[in-house]
């Protein structure tokens, strides 16, 4: 049996909802789907540089210099003689004492060979063997001081400056260069408290300097500090860097950036985030049963701020819609029909006018 009254009431709620429609006509908007993003971190320091390898050469005895082996800025390799202090007393008391040894010796073996014989006894024997021992140490002691006055390269690197001059007087404990290696350099960074989870050693580092601004020197994370400054607060972290055509020098300041992990975040358009005082919102869009979509006012926290997209910390998830262009236009009544998802176009296209006003609603 044809019921009358359903087609009545049906046919009134259509002219209810068309009257409703043609009273708030539809406010078209611009959508973003939230979607995961993969985005590169990089930190950007300034760093403090010194060889791997560095000491300052010292005297270690106080004599007049006899002989300089090296130049200022010569390239030198591990064990070369580079200074010779005056050892013509040492060598005098080292020929003395071997005579002394020697001697010493024969009047062991030649009461040992007689041991048991007339007035040899043992415990003779015991004490020419002592003097034989001790001529023996200061012998060696002799040898050492003679040695202490012959300075060598510990490792392999470049000479610095120097005011000595041979036949100068210099005293125990007195610098007489420096001495770096400088093909690979310490890079000494502070890195702030946030910077942590994300720091890991092998992390690729590039540096710039002020004095070879079209030069960029590769280098890697060796490092990471168990402990934090004491002053800031902060990471201490070295790298080391490739320095093959000795460019960079000791204790020069330096531009750093590390490519840290990429990090997978929600983000919106700059546009869709709404400030209201303290707090930051969204809409968020749903779609309504008669076709259309209705939106939420979402408290949102948000994390960097880039030129384009705002990260969301918190209150949206992955595949939520949300306002990206539009949300000044709509209230808690309005039919909103999406014009376009800014994902797949940007906002500047979408925002064109078209060739007709009447285009139809697109949905995602």
């Amino acid at each position: 049996m044809f019921n009358f009254r359903s087609v009545f009431l049906a046919s009134l709620l259509s002219l209810v909802y068309l009257s409703s429609v043609q009273a708030n006509p539809p406010v078209k908007v611009i959508a973003y789907q939230i979607e995961q993003t993969a985005i590169p971190q990089n930190l950007n320091l300034l760093g403090h540089l010194q060889a791997s390898q560095s000491v300052i050469l010292l005297a270690s005895a106080t004599d007049r210099v006899h002989k300089l082996h090296f130049r200022e800025g010569q390239q030198v390799v591990k064990n070369q003689l580079l200074v010779e202090l005056n050892i013509e007393e040492e060598l005098a008391q080292l020929e003395e004492i071997k005579v002394e040894v020697e001697e010493s010796e024969k009047q062991y073996y030649r009461v040992k060979n007689i041991e048991g014989k007339g007035m040899v006894t043992a415990s003779l024997i015991d004490e020419k063997y002592r003097e034989w021992k001790k001529s023996i140490a200061k012998q060696k002691v002799i040898e050492a001081q003679i040695e202490d006055r012959k300075i060598v390269a510990p490792f392999n690197g470049f000479i610095g400056l120097t005011t000595l001059t041979e036949g100068a007087l210099i005293q125990a404990g007195s610098q007489i260069a420096t001495l770096d290696n400088s093909q690979l350099m310490k890079l000494d960074l502070l890195v702030p408290i946030q910077y942590l989870s994300a720091m890991k050693s092998n992390l690729k580092v590039s540096v710039l300097s002020a004095a070879f601004p079209d030069r960029t020197f590769s280098g890697h994370v060796a490092i990471i500090s168990p402990v934090l400054d004491p002053e800031t607060r902060m990471i201490q972290v070295r790298a080391l860097v490739e320095n093959p055509d000795q460019l960079l020098k000791t204790n020069m300041m330096v531009q750093v950036e590390i490519d840290l992990p990429q990090r997978v975040v929600l983000q919106v358009p700059n546009s869709a985030v709404l400030m209201l005082g303290d707090h930051q919102f969204a809409y968020r869009l749903k779609e309504k049963e008669q076709g259309g979509y209705q939106f939420d006012k979402v408290v949102i926290k948000t994390g960097q701020i880039g030129a384009v997209y705002t990260e969301v910390t918190q209150g949206l998830e992955p595949e939520d819609l949300v306002i990206s262009q539009g949300i000044m236009r709509v209230n808690s009544k309005s039919h909103i029909l999406i014009k376009g998802l800014e994902n797949s176009h940007s906002q500047e296209a979408l925002l064109k006018p078209t060739k007709s006003s009447t285009s139809s609603q697109q949905v995602p």
